[in-house]
């Protein structure tokens, strides 16, 4: 399995492979041959000859594209099958919108020539080899904007960190609701629980982050990432919880997890709290500005 300096490392080389002009040699090289991509609302694609063939002048259209992870904020690497890790980390992509989107996104209110930027979440599974066999990112044609222009703070994710905050969130999960975290699964009781034995806990975005949130599939579900970090009263017995952690109860901590989630009409119906408990987990005021 990569170590985390591993994943950054790729991560790097894929930041620098897929900026304008994407270079898919680059890219090639550090990607399965049976490569798998799903984008949002499009058929997946299953070979990198063909992600190359399909999205070659989709990507072209980003104009002088910069990819860049926001400062300060964490790639978070978590243990999956086998030798892999699926990975999450954010992108700030600033490029100059062109015709071409334009045609392709004929609802957002940008010309050609204006400079413009994007919000997206990367998600990849990468392999001891340090190859990715899928690439997943997250992202919405309703966050195209202006480079000028501030990101908002009144879409869906703030709403649920507004209903964190105010201990209101169960309004916002389905009953049906269903939850994966390093401890277990778990129903929308099971998830209240475990959060509620979270200490004089306290919810803030990320900072620098956005949440993003897909526009509904043909069934009405959107996919979501919400970057939270919690703070909260280190408790006995959080250890067994929280592997790889052993604070003095009472100890003040910081979390930060990316919150996958499934969302319909307005409701989360299921939650994967993205986090590694060994690397996301520090004492409060040192967790990177996160």
């Amino acid at each position: 399995m990569l170590s985390q300096p591993e994943v950054n490392a790729w991560h790097e080389e894929f930041l620098e492979a897929y900026a304008a002009p994407v270079d898919f040699g680059r890219l090639k090289a550090i990607m399965s041959k049976r490569l798998t991509v799903e984008l949002p609302l499009e058929p997946k694609i299953k070979k990198f000859e063909d992600f190359e063939k399909k999205q070659s002048s989709v990507l072209a259209a980003y104009k002088s594209a910069k990819r860049a992870l926001p400062k300060g904020a964490p790639i978070i690497a978590c243990a999956a099958k086998k030798d892999e890790v699926d990975v999450i980390a954010p992108q700030q992509c600033n490029f100059v919108w062109t015709k071409d989107l334009g045609e392709m996104y004929p609802n957002v209110n940008l010309g050609a020539g204006e400079k413009a930027k994007i919000f997206i979440f990367d998600r990849f599974k990468l392999s001891s080899k340090k190859e990715c066999s899928n690439f997943a990112p997250i992202f919405s044609p309703a966050d195209f904007k202006g480079q000028d222009r501030k990101d908002d703070e009144d879409g869906w994710g703030w709403k649920l960190l507004k209903a964190f905050q105010a201990g209101d969130v169960a309004e916002m999960l389905d009953d049906a609701l269903v939850f994966t975290a390093p401890g277990g699964k778990g129903d929308k009781a099971a998830y209240l629980e475990a959060e509620k034995k979270l200490g004089d806990v306290t919810y803030n975005m990320m900072q620098g982050l956005s949440p993003v949130i897909t526009m509904a599939d043909k069934d009405g579900n959107s996919e979501a990432i919400v970057p939270v970090a919690r703070t909260f009263k280190w408790a006995d017995g959080m250890t067994e919880q929280f592997p790889g952690n052993d604070f003095a109860a009472g100890a003040e901590v910081r979390m930060v997890s990316y919150e996958e989630l499934t969302v319909k009409a307005g409701k989360v119906t299921k939650i994967r709290s993205h986090m590694d408990p060994a690397t996301c987990i520090k004492p409060a005021g040192k967790s990177g500005g996160n």
